[in-house]
């Protein structure tokens, strides 16, 4: 990656977003190269730990790669493309315990309309934007803030569209939200920023006023050259960020 998007984001980011959270950014690769190969979690009562309590060390500098071998919930093999098909597993337990999705034929017709990819290297990384180096490649950025933080990067990702359409939110696993559908995206000439999660079951795992913005990396450079000429310089949202 470019170094010089790395410092100008990180300065615009402390004048603009002061004191708020870095935000993460995944890729796929087939090296490690010192990223830390993830511990296969320890079962919770539920037999399975979220990849949202798996990145907790990310969200404090440490950089982890995944695959199947190593993730918590079987969930998240989809849409991270490390399973090719929705599993009878998956089936069962969106439909009939978690009971978000009528009837398996609905969920077969969702991946139907956005096909699963497979994961185009061994491990998806994650790293903290600080984290990031040279030789890194990122694909999607995302971020875990309130709802203030998320409006302006809303805001960020709207500020030269020629529609009102440039973020979306749609129906999915907090996985989707954060790599499956920021990846598909990434398919797109034009591709867009993902709000979530809005996923019931995952909603339990966030505080109340949290959500994630992921925005695959072709729409996030553009966001960063445009900051500085954007409603972040105003007066307006120099009143808002007194709240972050």
């Amino acid at each position: 990656m470019d170094i010089e998007i790395k410092k100008r984001f990180m300065d615009a980011w402390e004048k603009h977003f002061p004191g708020c959270d870095l935000p993460i950014v995944c890729f796929y690769t087939d090296e490690l190269k010192n990223v830390e190969f993830a511990d296969v979690p320890n079962p919770n009562t539920k037999g399975c730990t979220c990849i949202f309590s798996q990145i907790v060390p990310v969200k404090k500098g440490r950089s982890l790669a995944f695959n199947k071998e190593n993730l918590g919930c079987f969930g998240s093999y989809l849409p991270f493309g490390f399973d090719s098909e929705l599993s009878d597993d998956v089936k069962g337990y969106v439909c009939n315990v978690e009971r978000g999705i009528k009837s398996f034929e609905h969920l077969e017709s969702m991946y139907k309309h956005r096909p699963a990819q497979a994961a185009p290297g061994k491990y998806l990384v994650f790293k903290r934007w600080d984290a990031l180096e040279e030789q890194d490649d990122p694909q999607v950025v995302f971020f875990i803030d309130n709802q203030d933080v998320i409006t302006g990067l809303h805001g960020l990702a709207n500020f030269d569209a020629m529609t009102p359409y440039e973020v979306i939110a749609p129906f999915g696993t907090g996985c989707d939200s954060i790599v499956g559908f920021p990846m598909h995206e990434l398919q797109r000439e034009q591709p867009k920023a993902v709000l979530g999660p809005l996923d019931v079951a995952v909603r339990k795992s966030f505080k109340p006023n949290l959500l994630t913005f992921a925005v695959p990396w072709p729409k996030f450079v553009p966001m960063v050259d445009n900051i500085e000429d954007s409603f972040v310089t105003t007066e307006i949202w120099s009143r808002l960020k007194t709240r972050f």
